[in-house]
């Protein structure tokens, strides 16, 4: 009687794996770890305990040939290299519907010393992609195999993951180059695929750097000059057939279909002509009358900027006798097509609840639940959760794993920590430390010893002193198991926390904040206690490419205050004539002023923001387009390497 198959240790696998792979040690222990999460669950079970299991996890007693569970079966019936054939194409199977615990176990059952080669380098392209799957595209990068080691297809197979890998750090010209490399060996629906992949890349990178980009690859030129016709034809549409025509005729080689390139356009320009009659209901009278003008005022700056323009009217939501239902049946009747807002909360939960809105409604703020019944309402605003999560992003991008949070005592800190935190958890890193300030005292000592355990470096030395009866010298020292603090806070609240912090000995900690804590005004004297201070902040603000700016520092020098609120009023405008092309896309962005936005299948819009550092009071972009070094073996990389530049007119 053949006895079951067991799991094998996982020192015997990665001893067996990864030397005839030649892998350094740091990928095997990588790979130990990933595969590992679920020894002790599946780990001393036989095959056959899990073959149960796969059967009615996937619904398919069936023995078809394209079911996992049908050949974890061949692999109880099999031995020797047969048997881990069938755990491996089990494995690849699993993967491909998503049922990534699954294919863990699989991997871990694997004998790789009786596969072949290319076999064995399998087991490592399927753990890369395992390590995406869980938010972890450095482990990725560090689990593929050497080129040398993968035959034709695995090698188009390594680069689509570390493509995948490059676009989830934010490296998105590096993506488009791996793709763009792999490109001619594609059959044609793999290709259609990859170019839409690649219009992704080029659709995610921020303007600056798009502007920028160049490269020696005359494809991939092609694509980075197709990316930035089309980007302008987003706001301005009056010759961009003709920019296209101009550049196919520059470009004949390039491989891009001519069907994928008119797909674009006809979306971008029936967007633009379906639209032409907005209604835009704003707050112009009472307490939030300066937040609807910038609003309004940011609107009208990007109609008149436009070439194309639809009929515009502004319904006032903050008079006393408003009512926001007869305003909406008002507007309707006066022949509106899109109604871009309203402003308040309150509203926009209820009509979240009403799934009969009769035409497109983009609103000015979000819903506190996100789930909505509405299929024509799309939200869109400055939400801080967002910018939460880009820290947390942007912190594990650059190898922090341990974080502290300082945040204020109120329902706007406790959402950025819940936001940051739940990122974070998701990308593999820990918050180990979190305290509350009162938002209305100068004091944050008290707060920031709690979150470093100081009061309980000094207790001890009170207590060493009383035993000893003696004084002894002190300095007093925080916790040593954080690597970066998350900082919640308004400009003011910040400039007194940041020399906290170094004052307690916590200064060489890496500092991610939310745009919140910059005015959007430079002030060197002010800002200079925020030197090293990384903040997350508008397009608008941190670069001088707008062509808006100038026409909002001479006709609106009294929303100073209400600059972001302006871009939003920008963004608002274009959007309403974009939001065809970013329904009907995963792939498409829109380079905004607040951000370039994207649209979830809630009708949710999501901003990716810029990155500045202080430096000598005054904001720096940060330039974050160059690969840093890979986390080392303990997952945790040396300070930030990416190059840094002055925003233009901000020269320090």
């Amino acid at each position: 009687m053949r006895p079951s198959l067991h799991a094998i240790g996982l020192a015997v696998v990665m001893a067996t794996v990864f030397t005839p792979l030649r892998l350094p040690l740091t990928a095997a222990a990588l790979l130990a770890g990933l595969l590992g999460c679920t020894a002790g669950i599946e780990g001393t079970r036989p095959v056959d305990d899990v073959v149960s299991e796969a059967v009615r996890s996937q619904g398919e007693a069936d023995e078809r040939r394209d079911s996992p569970a049908y050949y974890i079966r061949l692999a109880s019936e099999s031995e020797g290299s047969e048997r881990q054939q069938h755990l491996l194409t089990a494995a690849q199977l699993l993967i491909e519907r998503g049922d990534v615990r699954m294919a863990q176990t699989q991997l871990q059952y694997l004998d790789p010393a009786q596969l072949e080669r290319h076999k064995q380098a399998q087991i490592g392209l399927l753990a890369a992609r395992i390590a995406l799957v869980n938010n972890n595209p450095a482990q990725a990068l560090k689990l593929l195999p050497s080129p040398q080691l993968l035959d034709a297809q695995q090698q188009i197979d390594a680069a689509q993951i570390a493509a995948d890998a490059s676009y989830q750090l934010g490296y998105y010209l590096h993506a488009v180059n791996q793709r763009a490399a792999i490109d001619p060996r594609l059959d044609e629906a793999a290709r259609e695929a990859n170019h839409k992949a690649i219009w992704l890349a080029l659709s995610s990178m921020p303007a600056v750097e798009l502007e920028q980009a160049q490269s020696g690859d005359r494809i991939v030129q092609g694509w980075l000059e197709l990316s930035r016709i089309m980007r302008r034809g987003l706001t301005r549409t009056a010759a961009l057939q003709d920019s296209v025509l101009d550049w196919g005729t520059r470009y004949p080689e390039h491989p891009v279909s001519n069907t994928f390139i008119d797909q674009l356009i006809d979306q971008q320009l029936a967007g633009q002509h379906a639209t032409r009659n907005i209604a835009v209901m704003l707050p112009l009278q009472g307490p939030f009358a300066k937040a609807g003008e910038a609003i309004r005022s940011g609107f009208l700056s990007a109609y008149f900027a436009s070439g194309n323009r639809p009929r515009v009217r502004f319904y006032d939501t903050g008079a006393a006798d408003s009512d926001f239902d007869n305003l909406y049946r008002q507007a309707l009747a006066e022949g509106a097509q899109t109604i871009v807002g309203p402003l308040d909360k309150t509203l926009i939960n209820r009509l979240a609840l009403s799934p009969g809105l009769e035409i497109p409604l983009l609103s000015l703020n979000y819903t506190q639940n996100p789930l909505s019944y509405a299929d024509n309402l799309f939200q869109f605003g400055l939400l801080p959760e967002d910018e939460a999560r880009q820290a947390a992003e942007l912190a594990v991008r650059q190898g922090r794993r341990r974080a502290s949070i300082l945040a204020p005592q109120s329902d706007w800190g406790e959402r950025l920590r819940t936001a940051f935190t739940q990122r974070f958890n998701e990308l593999g890193g820990k918050v180990v430390s979190h305290q509350a300030y009162d938002p209305k005292s100068d004091d944050y000592s008290r707060p920031i010893r709690k979150l470093f355990n100081i009061d309980q470096s000094k207790r001890r030395h009170r207590d060493l002193q009383r035993l000893l009866g003696m004084k002894l010298s002190f300095t007093p020292y925080r916790r040593e198991d954080v690597d970066m603090v998350f900082l919640a806070a308004t400009a003011r609240a910040a400039r007194g926390i940041m020399p906290a912090l170094r004052f307690h000995h916590a200064g060489e900690l890496p500092v991610y904040a939310t745009s919140h804590v910059y005015t959007g005004k430079p002030d060197r004297a002010a800002d200079r206690d925020l030197n090293g201070l990384m903040f997350c902040d508008l397009p608008w603000l941190l670069t001088d490419s707008s062509e808006h700016r100038q026409t909002f520092s001479e006709h609106w020098p009294q929303l100073q205050a209400y600059t972001r609120l302006f871009a939003l009023g920008i963004d608002a405008f274009h959007l309403v004539r974009n939001l065809p092309y970013l329904q009907a896309n995963d792939f498409a962005r829109f380079p905004g002023e607040t951000g370039n936005l994207s649209l979830d299948d809630t009708g949710r819009l999501h901003r990716e923001l810029l990155w500045a550092r202080f430096h000598n009071g005054l904001p720096r972009y940060i330039d974050l387009t160059t690969l840093p070094a890979l986390p080392d073996e303990t997952g945790v990389t040396g300070v930030d390497s990416a190059p840094t530049a002055y925003p233009p007119g901000h020269e320090g």
